[in-house]
């Protein structure tokens, strides 16, 4: 009998009451600390290099020095951009406003800005049973793994149709990210899985306890349940 072709990529279950917020918040600074060092940090490198060679240009080729000018300008522009959406992913002015619903659907108007996806949403306004800090740690984090799963559907499906759920239930939330793109293989993904961002997911569910299961064969789907 031929051996059943495993689908799918199962994360073990972890319980969140095995971490307190110290251990969440030190994560989350860890992980920011890791993007902000391959990204905006090592652009500023770039650009102060860059500054060097304009002020050779400067007296031997003015109009050289220039061009190389205008485009640190630009290159700075986009650091400010890039440090400016971490600031505000940190935690969105709509959360407060809006609470964490109406967060996720102003969310994927802007992830869908060029109206390419066709995002069905299904998001209930969860009452989670934390409180004070654990409840803001929870929900935000909650709002990063349906963001990032988002966000992958978006640059690497290769599809036009995303669906998205978060529903509470009597002992857990359920989240599901379906898309129609063309899959991946799991187990590169694996290995890569910085291109793909299963890493940031694993991390986070890891953190709120939960388990993730992710099928890829047709298009991708991404099932997570965090238990109360």
């Amino acid at each position: 009998m031929a051996k059943k072709k495993d689908t799918g990529l199962d994360y073990p279950a972890f319980h969140m009451k095995q971490f307190s917020v110290m251990d969440v918040q030190e994560k989350e600074r860890q992980r920011i600390a890791r993007d902000l060092h391959d990204s905006s940090l090592q652009n500023l490198t770039h650009l102060v290099h860059m500054v060097e060679l304009s002020s050779l240009y400067i007296d031997q080729d003015p109009v050289k020095a220039k061009l190389e000018l205008a485009s640190i300008e630009s290159g700075l522009r986009k650091v400010i951009d890039d440090i400016r959406n971490r600031i505000y992913d940190l935690r969105p002015m709509t959360f407060d406003d809006l609470g964490l619903r109406d967060a996720l659907l102003n969310l994927f108007s802007l992830l869908n800005q060029d109206n390419k996806f066709e995002i069905s949403a299904d998001i209930d306004e969860i009452q989670d049973s934390y409180q004070g800090e654990e409840k803001d740690f929870f929900l935000i984090m909650i709002y990063h793994i349906i963001k990032e799963c988002m966000s992958n559907s978006i640059k690497h499906s290769g599809g036009n149709r995303i669906e998205v759920s978060l529903k509470e239930e009597e002992k857990a939330y359920l989240i599901k990210i379906k898309d129609n793109g063309v899959g991946f293989d799991i187990n590169e993904a694996a290995k890569k899985d910085r291109h793909f961002g299963l890493h940031v997911v694993e991390e986070r569910v890891f953190l709120l306890g939960g388990e993730m299961r992710i099928n890829a064969q047709d298009g991708t789907s991404i099932e997570i349940e965090i238990k109360k």
